[in-house]
């Protein structure tokens, strides 16, 4: 596997029709071993179309990966892998967002993909990866992090912490739906300050979800009306719930219509803070980033997405 350097880099691609501009960063352990076998599936095809791959090593490498390279605009970055690869990709692709960004998943969740129009078939995701239309897509800001779906703090972020510890006992939703009945029963919601703008309120809360995309936990539609076009999250404010109300709720979630459960709020905002015990996990993409307090904010047309077609 070649280390490039930008120059490189540069001059690997001389001669090759722009639709092969293209660096592949893979994780070989996403989707518990799913993204080897995807890119060994692969490899013939990324061979004979001259695409530069790197492989990462540990946790962290795909972000300096992809910053070596954050520089080029005539670049498309192709993350293979799940939403955590995902993650550390475009934190290395941000804050410069000059690179056009593209997605094979492969992971645990896959939440990115799910609006992104992309096929199901690893070929054909390499192709839209590759060559789909690159539109102008938003980015979600958090401190000196980065995220493309959801950040959160709460019950979600607990879940997210136990599942990123247990990824080898499973891939999907179902992991996810073990790590919220695990942690459901000692769970406590909490006090917690939400400022938008000049106006605050503070509430005992069960979570808070600000949502760049529509979709977490590998197809929980936790911020159904949100979009990564408007410059804006809908944010879900879960306000304290019983355990036993938790279940029926977590129901709703998948079809989107939790959010007219009376103890759920929608907010609509570019910009948020929330403040609260400072212990308390905060998420983004389904990764622990650091603990509250927190201001996140989005950053309206950030990058370019390649996305399928009707995306």
């Amino acid at each position: 596997m070649s280390n490039f350097s930008h120059r490189q880099l540069k001059e690997s691609f001389g001669g090759v029709s722009i639709s092969t501009k293209a660096l592949i960063i893979y994780n070989p352990v996403a989707g518990n071993g799913k993204a080897e076998r995807v890119y060994h599936q692969l490899e013939p095809k990324i061979s004979s179309l001259g695409i530069a791959v790197e492989r990462t090593d540990g946790p962290g490498h795909a972000t300096l990966l992809a910053r070596r390279v954050a520089d080029q605009d005539d670049l498309t970055v192709i993350s293979l892998g799940g939403d955590g690869t995902h993650h550390e990709v475009i934190n290395g692709l941000m804050p410069a967002g000059r690179t056009i960004f593209g997605v094979i998943p492969a992971g645990t969740g896959n939440d990115l993909v799910r609006i992104l129009n992309y096929p199901r078939n690893p070929s054909d995701a390499l192709d839209t990866a590759l060559n789909g239309f690159a539109k102008p897509f938003d980015i979600g800001q958090v401190g000196d992090h980065y995220f493309l779906t959801v950040a959160g703090v709460g019950f979600d972020a607990e879940v997210a912490g136990w599942v990123n510890q247990r990824k080898k006992q499973g891939n999907g939703t179902w992991v996810f739906i073990r790590g919220i009945l695990l942690n459901l029963v000692g769970y406590r919601s909490q006090v917690m300050k939400i400022t938008l703008a000049d106006a605050s309120r503070t509430e005992r809360t069960f979570l808070i979800a600000a949502g760049n995309t529509q979709y977490y936990g590998g197809g929980m539609k936790i911020c159904p009306e949100a979009s990564p076009f408007d410059g804006r999250f809908q944010v879900v404010w879960v306000q304290a719930i019983s355990p036993l109300g938790v279940l029926p709720l977590l129901v709703r979630v998948f079809r989107g219509t939790h959010v007219g459960h009376p103890k759920v709020r929608v907010l609509s905002t570019p910009e948020l803070t929330v403040e609260g015990p400072p212990q308390l996990w905060v998420h983004a993409d389904g990764e622990i980033i650091g603990h509250l307090p927190i201001t996140i904010r989005t950053l309206p047309q950030a990058i370019r997405v390649r996305m399928g077609a009707g995306g």
